[in-house]
């Protein structure tokens, strides 16, 4: 028996299953010798050393990757320059009604503390020579305060608003359409500043400029009709400081839909775009709700323009990150490498992963892998992984793959990032 020769059928060297097997050895093969090789060489000056295997790979995690904080921060940051933006445009060219907007709450604000018994009088007067004295120079604060009959004063209003109107709609078109830009930019661009894709980064910032310019500009040409129609800016007795807040806040909810989606628009899916949505429009909302309650107890239209503005870019981060991670079906999340602990939502299909920029997951400064490496397909059910001719090899769970269904918690080695993939249980076969 031991001198039988073994026997292979014509139909068995031709099967599928020895062209898969004869593959990943090959890919194997490939992996194991150019790893061999660079361990060899050293690395060209300015390059980084050659990748490490699974086990040996140096694993390291930042905060800075995590996708609530750094949507958040960037949100942050957007909020502060696109307040410091507005703050110069009303420096330079202030607004009449807006100063009277402040000193009208100022006022109310005194003429409520003196209903209650806060404030005596004498000191009730001193506080509204106050504010006389700082708007000084506003044409409807002055009208409003001067001792003209009832008639000629709102007769003098009216004229004065006739007169004011186009400058003030203009400027207010600029105001909004700078908010717009700011904050849509610096969403736009966050996830790929952290992944150091600068080519995105110019993409999604200028269709971030782009969709934030006409946001702002919509919401900037009926906010003020808005505004009065729902009951803000309303005047005397019919001051409602709960309508007021209500009003601003819709106003600033409608420019929050356009400053988060120009990352669903470059992807052209409609998921990403959905969660843009979601995130800049309860970011605007709260931070509108915020405006007026924090003009109220400063005093300050400054101080509420800060927080508020601030706060709108803050929560749209916030909100856009915290959705995101809650909407998301699969997602390649770095466990070593040079972005260990970034995660990479799976929404485009395919997935394309590799050194080259214009990849949806974008591996920098890494010899062994290829512009094109690898794909992940979106299929009925679940997900799977090819592998597209790289020289080096894609391995999953260790060993070389051409195409493979992918399963939680599957281990994925690319050059010198290794990946955990993660789906949720809903979309598992």
């Amino acid at each position: 028996m031991a001198d039988d020769k073994i026997k292979i059928s014509w139909d068995e060297v031709n099967s599928q299953q020895v062209d898969v097997k004869i593959k990943q050895n090959a890919a194997l093969g490939r992996f194991q010798e150019h790893y061999q090789q660079t361990q060899q060489m050293p690395p060209p000056l300015g390059m980084s050393p050659p990748a490490l295997p699974i086990a040996a790979a140096r694993t390291r995690t930042s905060i800075w990757y995590n996708t609530v904080f750094y949507m958040s921060l960037f949100g942050l940051i957007g909020g502060l320059v696109a307040w410091g933006v507005s703050e110069v445009v009303d420096l330079v060219v202030p607004n009449p009604m807006e100063q009277f907007q402040e000193a009208r709450l100022k006022a109310l604000e005194i003429f409520d503390r003196q209903r209650r018994g806060d404030l005596s009088e004498a000191d009730a007067e001193a506080a509204m020579e106050k504010v006389k004295a700082t708007y000084k120079n506003n044409p409807y604060v002055k009208l409003i305060f001067s001792s003209l009959p009832e008639a000629e004063r709102q007769s003098r209003l009216d004229e004065q608003r006739t007169k004011d109107q186009w400058r003030d709609f203009l400027q207010q078109l600029v105001w909004f359409a700078l908010l717009g830009i700011v904050l849509a930019f610096f969403l736009s661009i966050a996830d790929h500043v952290v992944g150091r894709n600068w080519r995105s980064v110019i993409v999604n910032g200028s269709v971030g400029i782009v969709l934030g310019l006409i946001g702002g500009l919509i919401v900037g040409s009926f906010i003020n009709k808005l505004y009065n129609a729902i009951g803000g800016g309303a005047s005397g007795e019919d001051i409602s400081m709960t309508r007021q807040i209500f009003a601003r806040a819709v106003g600033w909810a409608i420019l929050g839909l356009f400053v988060a989606v120009a990352p669903g628009v470059v992807l052209k899916d409609w998921k990403r775009l959905a969660i843009g949505l979601g995130g800049g429009l309860l970011g605007g909302l709260l931070g509108g709700l915020l405006f007026d309650p924090v003009s109220y107890l400063t005093h300050n239209g400054i101080a509420s323009r800060l927080i508020a503005i601030a706060a709108i870019g803050l929560i749209t981060g916030l909100a856009t990150g915290l959705i995101e991670r809650a909407a998301k079906s699969g997602w390649l999340r770095v466990v070593a490498g040079l972005i260990a602990g970034k995660q990479f939502v799976i929404y485009k299909n395919p997935t394309y992963i590799g050194s080259s920029p214009q990849c949806e997951v974008y591996l920098f400064k890494d010899l062994n892998i290829g512009p094109r490496h690898a794909a992940v397909h979106v299929i009925p059910g679940g997900f799977e992984l090819e592998d597209l001719g790289s020289p080096t090899g894609t391995l999953v769970n260790g060993r070389p793959v051409a195409r493979v269904r992918l399963k939680n918690n599957d281990q994925i080695q690319i050059g010198g990032t290794s990946f955990q993939f993660q789906e949720k249980a809903k979309t598992l076969a």
